[in-house]
């Protein structure tokens, strides 16, 4: 490697180090304003029910501005690309106002329940980020598959006796599992390309993205059938897994 290709390297390295604090920087901020909200905005009581309306109409409200303005940065980056300009701030302004719509919207329909889910979204989502911009792919498809998992063990948990609404969540999830294994068996057959895209290197290992997605399935199904235990299982199953997988693509890195 000479001195331009190391410099080229190192430059991709700052930049993709760059994304990911600001991908922290934005966690942090916004697990900031979701204590406050859960502090100030939701648990309160008897002569605040009044206020706690107020909140409810008060997220629904900047939910809704969030969710022009992440158009308006949409619009404007689609703008930029096609002119080949600078599209990073509109991007970002995309996936920062959305987020804001997002959680808003979520805070605003499930309170309580839903900003404790927040509260733990918010970190994977970043530290999702972080796999994206500084691992291989394929780590990143399986850590997606491993944090869909998580949720779906989750949402049992917390909402077991909605049967409904746990049903719809492991149906979506096993839905999404199942079109990312057919999604890397497409890569497989294209040698990592999705039409003139690259999307995993030619180097890229499958396996694991496949075993990834039948445990998955494996997950949803024993959760269904033997309950609340088997999702503590699942949980801390996925978890050393997780681990284990990011072990390994880190020494595949040195």
């Amino acid at each position: 490697m000479n001195a331009e290709q190391r410099l080229a390297r190192k430059q991709r390295e700052d930049r993709a180090l760059n994304r990911v604090l600001l991908w922290f920087g934005g966690a942090v901020i916004l697990e900031f304003f979701l204590l406050l909200l859960n502090r100030f905005g939701t648990h309160t009581a008897g002569i605040l029910t009044t206020m706690k309306r107020g909140v409810t109409h008060a997220l629904w409200i900047v939910g809704g501005v969030c969710l022009v303005l992440a158009v308006m940065c949409v619009l404007l980056w689609v703008a930029a690309r096609r002119r080949k300009g600078k599209t990073f701030f509109p991007g970002l302004g995309a996936i920062s106002f959305g987020s804001l719509a997002l959680c808003a919207a979520v805070a605003a329909i499930w309170k309580d329940i839903g900003i404790q889910f927040l509260y733990v979204c918010v970190p994977v989502v970043a530290v999702l980020a972080l796999v994206y911009y500084l691992y291989q792919r394929e780590f990143f498809l399986v850590a997606l598959q491993g944090g869909l998992v998580l949720f779906a063990m989750w949402t049992y948990r917390k909402l077991y006796l909605d049967r409904a609404l746990v049903y719809g969540v492991f149906a979506a999830v096993a839905a999404l599992t199942v079109a990312f294994l057919v999604f890397t068996w497409v890569l497989q057959k294209h040698k990592g390309r999705l039409g003139k895209v690259r999307v995993l290197s030619k180097r890229a290992g499958y396996l694991p993205i496949y075993l990834a997605g039948a445990f998955a399935l494996v997950c949803l199904a024993v959760t269904l059938a033997l309950g609340a235990t088997a999702a503590y299982v699942c949980i801390i199953a996925t978890v050393a897994g997780l681990f284990g997988v990011a072990v390994y693509y880190t020494v595949r890195l040195m």
